[in-house]
């Protein structure tokens, strides 16, 4: 299951938008159909902290304790001289 969370704060819950309070019964409905219980989030760097907050509480509401986060590290790009 994965759970993204644009700048914007929109929340996209595989590839419906959604918002934090329907997340909870989204991934319950996800666990009744047999979905591994592990909830993927990947967050833009410049979200506001209290948005991805939102969503893990949501996450957590649901039963879910096994929260992976994916990370983009940033490119330096160099100019040539």
């Amino acid at each position: 299951m994965l759970v993204a969370v644009f700048r914007d704060g929109k929340v996209f819950y595989g590839n419906e938008l959604t918002n934090s309070g329907e997340l909870s019964a989204k991934i319950r409905q996800s666990l009744s159909k047999g979905a591994e219980r592990r909830v993927y989030v990947r967050a833009d760097a410049r979200v506001r902290y209290r948005a991805v907050l939102d969503v893990l509480e949501g996450v957590r509401s649901a039963g879910i304790e096994n929260v992976s986060f994916f990370v983009e590290q940033r490119r330096i790009v160099h100019a040539l001289r």
